[in-house]
């Protein structure tokens, strides 16, 4: 299995990707965004199982990973100005129709994409489309993340960890919070800033692609009615799916890559029969 990486320039800014190089006639174009303050590694297990059906692309927000920051070496902290990052990147890469999938920040930021831009589906994990009444969670985190006295890795330690499902294998586990080990504490900054103040729930009505919602149940910081929420306002789309996963936490891509893969191709043949 052959993952390749590469960069691009999107809006002056220099962007690594990576692909699974799918067949040559592949089901569709996949583009998979990671969670908040992480890269494209997160992909991985699902980008290898799907080599023979969906062409993959991953990449790098600004600031995260192997992409450059944005000027003055931040990240982005505006959900719009997210949304049409992710957007620019799609066409730079001459993608058309894609199936565009995230989980936890980026799990909120496909409605958004939905909502303004033209994608044959979107896929949301452990998203929603409002996060405001979430505050209490990451206010006051946040302000500290870019703090000098202060250790984003060691700071998010437990509470990621509180994220993982009890089903979630070891070496996925130790993965995940490999990954907690590398974060930035600014694009972490970034990111939150944007998880903390993010509302399109009045935008649900404009999405008219198929959606489909998965849940991993152990995830305590996502609850169920975040994705009922987000169903009572998705009326003109075109299907809707809700799937909620037992044993499963927030970073349900890397615990359980056969699990959602089996559930994204079921989901896209309903939505081709």
């Amino acid at each position: 299995m052959a993952i390749t990486g590469g960069y691009i320039v999107v809006n002056g800014i220099k962007t690594y990707y990576e692909t699974n190089n799918g067949p040559k006639n592949p089901k569709g174009t996949i583009i998979a965004l990671h969670t908040a303050g992480r890269e494209t590694r997160q992909y991985h297990g699902m980008m290898e199982l799907w080599e023979d059906k969906f062409t993959v692309i991953t990449f790098d927000m600004p600031a995260h990973g192997k992409s450059w920051p944005l000027p003055g070496n931040v990240g982005i902290t505006d959900y719009r100005e997210y949304g049409k990052f992710i957007w620019d990147f799609i066409q730079a890469m001459g993608i058309d129709d894609p199936i565009v999938i995230g989980c936890s920040v980026a799990g909120n930021m496909v409605y958004y994409v939905a909502e303004h831009y033209p994608v044959k589906a979107i896929v949301a994990m452990q998203g929603s489309p409002c996060i405001k009444a979430m505050g209490t969670s990451y206010g006051a985190t946040v302000n500290l993340l870019d703090n000098p006295y202060v250790s984003c890795q060691h700071s998010h330690w437990d509470f990621s960890e509180s994220l993982i499902g009890k089903k979630c294998p070891q070496e996925a586990h130790d993965f995940i919070m490999w990954g907690v080990c590398q974060e930035c504490g600014r694009a972490k900054q970034a990111d939150l800033s944007i998880y903390n103040n993010y509302d399109v729930t009045a935008e649900l009505k404009d999405i008219i692609c198929p959606c489909l919602l998965i849940r991993g149940e152990d995830d305590w910081n996502v609850p169920e009615h975040y994705y009922h929420t987000a169903m009572k306002g998705l009326v003109n789309a075109k299907k809707v799916r809700f799937k909620s996963i037992p044993g499963y936490g927030h970073f349900i891509m890397v615990e359980a890559p056969e699990v959602i893969c089996g559930l994204i191709e079921e989901f896209l043949e309903e939505c081709e029969a």
